[in-house]
């Protein structure tokens, strides 16, 4: 069964109107995205809270809307029940000519308290092929191509150093330490 799609749901979020109160807590997340760069070697990509919030690539605060948050939350809890790839960042690598491509680390909260990471290798729109098979998938999983495109909208007008709110994604990136080590 297919996801309704989430496409456009940063350009439809608003800005939260508790933005100045909001604290992340580990509690409320739903999803973690760190970007690994040749450029941006430690990047933060979005985060999704319950209920409804949002953070961006520059740490705004964002009220999603509701079919959108479902959306892109049934996406997250999908990417768990993957099979784990045996490579670095448990990545799924999609086949390029040229090597050094970014990779969008996913991290989902599991029953167990911890949180299960899935990263993209090389995401891009149109392409699918993985390097090398992981169990019986040739192509990069439809789950983790829909919801890795759909993570890119948040990054969308994000210049590094720009009007960046470093001090929450800090505490962002914090909750996803204190989980994994």
């Amino acid at each position: 069964m297919a996801s309704p799609s989430a496409t456009g749901w940063h350009a439809r979020a608003n800005p939260h109107p508790a933005r100045a109160d909001f604290v992340p807590t580990r509690d409320a997340l739903v999803l973690a995205v760190l970007l690994n760069a040749p450029v941006e070697p430690e990047g933060f990509t979005a985060a999704l809270f319950r209920p409804d919030v949002a953070v961006d690539a520059r740490g705004r605060v964002l009220q999603v809307q509701a079919a959108d948050f479902a959306a892109l939350a049934d996406l997250a809890a999908q990417t768990t029940r993957l099979p784990e790839t045996g490579s670095f960042l448990n990545a799924w690598r999609v086949q390029h000519d040229r090597t050094s491509q970014q990779i969008d680390r996913l991290f989902v909260p599991t029953s167990d308290g911890g949180l299960k990471e899935t990263s993209v290798q090389g995401w891009h729109p149109d392409k699918k092929k993985l390097k090398d098979a992981v169990a019986d998938y040739e192509e990069l999983p439809s789950v983790l191509h829909e919801l890795a495109g759909y993570v890119q909208e948040a990054r969308e007008g994000f210049q590094r150093g720009q009007e960046e709110n470093k001090a929450l994604i800090e505490k962002i990136k914090a909750l996803v330490d204190e989980t994994t080590n």
